[in-house]
Order: C-alpha cells, then sequence, then structure tokens
C-alpha cells in the first residue's frame, strides 16, 4: 500500500511537467555581429583626424537575443526576449552600468485582441520611427535618430500592440517608481500606424515626466512619417519635435528632427541607401546639425554583407557643445565593415 500511495503522489506531482512537455514551446538564440574600421576629419577642434575600430558596431550594434515562446492554444501564447550588447572589439559590455539584459528585457502575452508586454522595451516612438528611416535604424551610432526616439528603452514599461485590419495601434506606460508621484520618471504613449500595400503611414505621442536638475519637467514628443515602396525602390522620411517644459524663467528645449530619403536594390545582393538628417536643439550653441549620409551593402548571403558608407556633418556654429562636440564646422568620414546575422 505504501508503494502505490508514493507512485499515486510521484504522479501527481509529475502530471503538469507532463502537460507542459507536450506544449509546443521553443528558444532561439540569435544576434548580430558587427565589425568595422572609421576614418573621421576633423575628430577634435584642433583639426586632427581618427582612424579608429567600431566596438560596438557601425552598420548595427552587436548584441545576443534569446528568445522564447509558447503555443498555449486558441490562438495565444506566451513569449519573452532577454537582450544583451557587447563590444566586439574588447569583448566587454556595451553599457557602463554593468547591466547584462541592457537593451531588451521583456516578458509577454499575445492573442486575437493583440499583445502585452512587461520589461524594458523599445517606445512605441521607436517601433515607427525604424519604418520611416531610410536606413531602418542601422548606423544608429552616426545618424541622429536614436535620440529621436523618445529615448529608445524604457524601463518598467508597460506595452500594449494591436494589430487590426491594416492598422497597427499602441500603446504603453513606463512607470517611474517614485514614492508620493505617480509621474515622477514615469512615460506615456500612444501611437497609431496605417499600412496599405507599400504605403506605410503614421503618428505617434510621448509624454514624459524628466528630471532636469532637482525637479521634474514635462517632456512632449511628436513623431509623424511616411515610407512608400514601388519595387526595388523606396522613399521614406518623417519629423519629430521633443518639447522639455522650463519654468517661466527659463526658455524651453526644443529639438527638431526633420530626416528622409531613399533606397534602391541594384540585385539581391547589392543595395544602395542615401539619407538626409537635420537636427536643431533650441538651447545649443551649436544651434542645428545637418548630416548627409549614402551607405552601399554587398551581400555575400541573407546573413552576412559587406558594406561602405560615407557621411560629411555640417554644423551652424563651431563651438563645442553636446550637438557639436569636437566643436569644428564641419566632418567627413567613411566607413567599412563586415555584418553577419546568426
Amino acid at each position: 500500500m505504501k508503494k502505490i500511495i508514493r507512485a499515486c503522489a510521484v504522479v501527481a506531482v509529475a502530471a503538469p511537467a507532463m502537460q507542459a512537455a507536450h506544449a509546443q514551446s521553443s528558444v532561439t538564440i540569435f544576434g548580430t555581429v558587427d565589425g568595422g574600421v572609421r576614418y573621421l576629419s576633423n575628430a577634435n577642434n584642433a583639426g586632427g583626424s581618427k582612424l579608429y575600430m567600431g566596438s560596438n558596431g557601425w552598420n548595427s550594434s552587436n548584441k545576443i537575443d534569446i528568445a522564447g515562446k509558447e503555443d498555449l492554444g486558441g490562438g495565444m501564447d506566451a513569449h519573452f526576449l532577454l537582450e544583451n550588447g557587447f563590444n566586439l572589439a574588447t569583448g566587454g559590455l556595451d553599457n557602463t552600468t554593468n547591466t547584462l539584459f541592457q537593451r531588451q528585457s521583456f516578458v509577454g502575452i499575445k492573442a486575437g485582441w493583440g499583445s502585452i508586454d512587461m520589461g524594458r522595451q523599445y517606445t512605441i516612438a521607436h517601433d515607427f520611427i525604424a519604418d520611416y528611416d531610410p536606413f531602418h535604424f542601422n548606423y544608429t551610432s552616426l545618424i541622429p535618430l536614436t535620440q529621436a526616439s523618445s529615448g529608445t528603452r524604457f524601463s518598467n514599461d508597460l506595452k500594449y500592440t494591436g494589430e487590426f485590419g491594416g492598422f497597427k495601434f499602441e500603446l504603453e506606460n513606463s512607470f517611474g517608481e517614485n514614492a508620493g508621484s505617480f509621474n515622477n520618471g514615469s512615460a506615456r504613449g500612444v501611437g497609431l500606424q496605417y499600412y496599405a500595400g507599400d504605403l506605410t503611414v503614421g503618428a505617434s505621442y510621448n509624454r514624459r515626466f524628466v528630471q532636469v536638475g532637482t525637479a521634474f519637467r514635462n517632456e512632449d514628443y511628436y513623431l509623424t512619417g511616411i515610407s512608400y515602396k514601388f519595387g526595388e525602390f523606396a522613399l521614406s522620411g518623417g519629423y519629430m519635435i521633443d518639447t522639455i517644459q522650463m519654468p517661466a524663467t527659463a526658455a524651453n528645449t526644443v529639438t527638431r528632427n526633420i530626416f528622409g530619403g531613399a533606397s534602391y536594390s541594384f540585385s539581391d545582393r547589392v543595395k544602395l541607401t542615401g539619407g538626409f538628417y537635420k537636427t536643431a536643439v533650441s538651447t545649443d550653441r551649436a544651434q542645428s546639425k545637418n548630416m548627409t549620409i549614402v551607405g552601399l551593402d554587398y551581400y555575400l548571403s541573407k546573413r552576412t554583407k559587406l558594406y561602405v558608407e560615407a557621411d560629411y556633418n555640417k554644423y551652424r556654429q563651431a563651438v563645442v557643445t553636446t550637438l557639436n562636440t569636437a566643436g569644428v564646422g564641419h566632418q567627413l568620414a567613411y566607413t567599412v565593415g563586415i555584418n553577419h546575422r546568426f
């Protein structure tokens, strides 16, 4: 009798695990390895040039992703993503806080009504701007759209994504987690995108409560953009404006980004892309920066490509500022590298 009772107990404990083993689930490891060499003129205000390797990748960031998905039945699934960035040249973490999954780390559930995800994840602005950027958020260390995507990522973020016909609707709330205030340190956003064949158009809005000095200020972010593809030729562009509301004794900080460009695929192996990006900051003494960039990709396979790019930056004022770190009037640069996705 004791043996029978023990056997029944073992079966009772193991039954949930046995059922879970029959569920359709998967864990995938993938990522990007990118290395290149870059030449930059006027790298400092003395006019010196610089030749160096991009530790974080030039065409795309170096990262390792661990993604999981479980089919829960009835069109529903549970999923997660853990994403780590690293420096190719040194092997170190791509951050200054020694955070393992500093790029993304979230878990969620998806069904016919949409998807709800919780954790550190891309902002709605990033989700949309990737469609409007001619380079689709490549060359992120060079082009200014990382700063123009409302922070790129939010921590403590709860995001809903729903697709209905040709529309995609996103809603998010990043918790500030400051005692005594639901607003301080938080962010909220909403976005709507419409897909009609090769046409994509949409807009998003974020309200953040950011700390400036010892006080929290309202920050309003607006983005709109459009992209269109016909055959092997594609056009895209957008506009964003970000305003930090300061007290009456100080001027508001207003950042504007206008960007656009085109790409053409000569074949499955060769693609040419060009873009123009104008950034203006009301409180920056350099005032504005105009960037023109051209990139050529040559695909050795579906996962591996060689790339070369050239970019030219012109500053309104030649002073050392956040916008113009070298304090020069202009800079010319070339980059060559290899990018592999695994």
